[in-house]
This record gives C-alpha cells, structure tokens and sequence, in this order.
C-alpha cells in the first residue's frame, strides 16, 4: 500500500482546484412528509481540510474525506472579509467563498488524479491565514441588535460606497463600535489596512464615510487606522463588521443583504 499523501503531492489548506462536483440535498417534496433530492453542480472549488489532515490522507483512500468549498468568481468582495459570509481567496484571479453554498467530500484518491483533478494553484501564506480566520469565525458571528440595525446599515453602505473603492481596497476590513442610547448614539470606526497601504489616505476615506451617516441615527466619536498587528482583543470581541455582507439580525429581518 502506498504511504504517499495528498501532501506530499502538494496539496495544501487552501489550494483551489478545478474539477466538476455535484453536491446532493434534501428538500421538503410537493407533500407534507416527502422529500426530494436537491442536485447542483459546480466546478470551482477550494480545499479546506487542515494540512495536518492532508499529511495523513494517502493517495490510495478511496473514503470521502477532504472537504472543499465552492470557489466563485464574480461580483467578488473588496475586502479579506474574514468576519463575512464571504471571504476573498485571490484577486487575481477574482476568487471566493460563500458560507451558506453547498460543501463537498472527497476522497484522497480522486484529488490524486490529475486527470480529473486540475490544481490551479495555492493560496498565499496571508491569505490562507485569512481562510483559517474565516472558517472559525463563521462559526460565532455576533448578531447585531435590532435597536442598532438603522445605524449599522447607514455605517455599512457609507464604507462600501463604491465611488471610493480604490482607497477601500487598502483596508483589509472595518469595525464599527456603537455606543450610547438612541437620543445620543456614537461610534467608532477602525480600518485594519494592509502593510503596504498609506494610513492616511485611508483615514481621510473613512473619515468621510462616516460623514455620510445621518446625524440623527449616530455621531462619529472616534476614526481609527491599524494594521493587523494593532488590532486589540477587545476590538475583535466588541466591534462588528461594517459591511451589510458581514452583519447578522437576531430577527433575521434585518435589511436587504444582511446575513
């Protein structure tokens, strides 16, 4: 028996494939008490199983045991979106993941066959950190209270405003921090850039983001700019994400696009 791994054939947490899948689920039939079978296909896919995982799974196993994601390719976010339900893999190519699209299993053996499987390449090591983030995050999204809903969607469409996404895509993602009671309401907002990005371009960018908000849902109280490395604790335990695409309703009735 072989001891050759998928790892050893270079596959790693966040290489993305190219190969055709269909995914099976059950739905509610046209009666009270029926089901159906629900078959979509797809062709884009990114691995996700942990390379740990990959280190033991031989060529020759024939068992279900890799998990991929679907990988899409358009419209795809502006930002790592590692607290959204969509997370950016590449932008170039334009790849990414949607949390609530069907996952699939493979086995070892099918990703070790190159005639069927096309690898197209491997994350970089800061965005498969990202994917890792996301993965675990998609799990504990905090659900913005109904009473904040107003102010946290004004916040969302002024950030991704789209006359002033050059500057955005230097921002890795944006936390909003709401306090106060309704009659006095502030926030605070903080862009986690990428290392390479002008900080002060993008606190200009934020700064008239927060412009846009109506006075009379939030007061702007504090901007802040950080690489990832500035980032506190408290930050990440406290804020949310200020993106429509990122936010979470208790009610689940919350705007249009949030999730």
């Amino acid at each position: 028996m072989s001891t050759e791994t998928l790892y050893d054939l270079g596959w790693r947490q966040g290489s993305v494939l190219q190969t055709p899948i269909s995914t099976v689920s059950l739905v509610s039939g046209p009666k009270s008490g029926t089901v159906k079978e629900s078959v979509q296909s797809h062709e884009l896919w990114a691995v996700v199983t942990q390379e740990c995982g990959l280190a033991r799974a031989r060529v020759t196993q024939n068992t279900p045991s890799v998990e991929l994601r679907q990988v899409h390719d358009t419209a795809p976010p502006i930002t790592w979106g590692i607290r959204t339900r969509k997370c950016l893999l590449s932008e170039t190519p334009s790849h990414y993941l949607i949390d609530d699209k069907p996952i699939a299993f493979v086995s070892p053996r099918l990703l070790s066959d190159a005639e069927v499987v096309k690898r197209l390449y491997t994350l970089e090591d800061r965005r498969v950190l990202a994917l890792k983030t996301w993965l675990g995050n998609r799990y504990d999204r905090p659900a913005v209270p109904d009473e904040l809903g107003p102010l946290a969607k004004a916040i969302a469409d002024a950030v991704g405003n789209e006359n002033r996404q050059p500057i955005g895509r230097m921002a890795r993602d944006v936390y909003m921090q709401i306090d106060g009671e309704a009659d006095a309401r502030t926030f605070s907002l903080f862009a986690v850039t990428t290392d390479d990005a002008d900080p002060d371009a993008v606190r200009e960018w934020l700064a008239e983001g927060a412009l846009e908000v109506p006075q009379h849902l939030g007061i702007p109280s504090a901007i802040e700019v950080g690489t990832a490395s500035e980032v506190s604790l408290n930050l990440v335990e406290t804020a949310y994400c200020a993106d429509l695409s990122r936010l979470t309703w208790e009610d689940n009735e919350g705007p249009d696009g949030a999730y």
